[in-house]
């Protein structure tokens, strides 16, 4: 899900991106290098986005532009963040405070971040997200077990060798669920 925000500030450019700067770094994002100087940040990763219920665990990444003229400046930003499609609204939720919170730190200097104890707890009674994190896990479970039992006995192997054997299948399943959660977003 792509999100957009434009605002403008009277500030200098230079003031403007180190405040955005402060506000993604504590608001748990890492600056991701730009050989052009822009900013860009991310935060979370793909297994969150399946496996979380906490929104700032899924991959978000969050690209800053400045544009100055004369003594103002705009400020574009731009955000896409993975999640289902059913919890949509979650993540607008979340970036929507994030961004209203990130112009006022921008323009007063004063940072606070948004607090997603609340929105933590409807996610977790959000029933598709339940639904999609315990068939995640159980597929995950059942395909390493068997693929671990089916090495150890089958194969004659040692028991760390079937065990890395189950661990492969743990991993080569949720990067499957990840892809389908993926095209699950485009649709």
């Amino acid at each position: 899900m792509e999100f957009e925000r434009t605002f403008n500030t009277t500030i200098p450019e230079a003031t403007a991106r180190e405040r955005i700067a402060a506000f993604f770094v504590q608001a748990g994002y890492k600056r991701l290098p730009d050989a052009n100087g822009g900013l860009h940040f991310k935060r979370g990763s793909t297994w969150g986005t399946l496996s979380s219920f906490n929104p700032t665990k899924w991959a978000c990444t969050a690209t800053i532009n400045i544009k100055s003229e004369g003594t103002s400046s705009q400020i574009d930003i731009t955000a896409e963040i993975s999640t289902d499609p059913t919890e949509k609204h979650f993540a607008a939720e979340l970036l929507t405070a994030e961004f209203s919170l990130l112009e006022a730190a921008v323009t007063t200097n004063v940072f606070n971040i948004f607090d997603v104890s609340n929105l933590k707890k409807r996610i977790a009674g959000h029933v598709s997200r339940i639904v999609l994190v315990s068939a995640a896990l159980m597929v995950s479970a059942v395909i390493g077990v068997i693929a671990c039992a089916v090495a150890s006995f089958g194969l004659k192997i040692s028991v760390f060798g079937s065990a890395a054997i189950g661990a492969g299948f743990l991993i080569i399943t949720m990067a499957l669920f990840a892809v389908i959660l993926r095209r699950q977003k485009k649709t």
